[in-house]
């Protein structure tokens, strides 16, 4: 029995992807942390980062660069009513009404983060290797510092006195 990628049958079908180039689809991630957040994803079926071959890694960071411009240029209430009217599942459509009521919505990121869950324990789903673009926005947490560094809740605002 073959194992199903999603992801790969995302790139087979081509549908959804926002944008592409000879290494990568982009696509709106169904489960949006913030409006905006993004999955590229490798055409070739990779698990790792570290799978990633030179040309691959030399053509990602201009990648990243070309799909960000497209986010903040796209109409991104549009992008999320259209998802909720053919949801994946519940939760994908909680996640994008979120998105619709964001008070931000359709405007510049103040920032964005960036994410690979490279593996099980660093919380990947889908093996098979992806890279989150999150746009944030000023006042989306009380507290943002530690950003990232909260997959371990307690450890992530190196701030606060011990």
């Amino acid at each position: 029995m073959l194992n199903k990628c999603v992801f790969c049958d995302w790139v087979k079908e081509n549908t959804k992807s926002i944008l592409e180039n000879q290494f990568f689809v982009c696509r709106f991630n169904n489960y949006p942390v913030s409006p905006g957040h993004v999955l590229i994803i490798p055409k070739r079926h990779i698990v790792n980062l570290s799978d990633l071959n030179v040309d691959e890694w030399n053509e990602l960071k201009f990648f990243i660069k070309e799909v960000i411009e497209l986010v903040e240029k796209t109409d991104l209430k549009k992008v999320y009513e259209e998802m909720s009217k053919n949801p994946i599942d519940s939760n994908s459509e909680w996640f994008c009404k979120k998105a619709i009521n964001h008070p931000r919505i359709n405007t510049k990121p103040d920032a964005y983060n960036y994410g690979v869950n490279d593996g099980k324990a660093a919380g990947r789903t889908v093996d098979h290797f992806h890279w989150h673009i999150i746009p944030r926005f000023d006042g989306d947490m009380d507290d943002p510092r530690g950003g990232v560094c909260y997959v371990i809740p307690e450890m992530g605002n190196y701030k606060i006195p011990r």
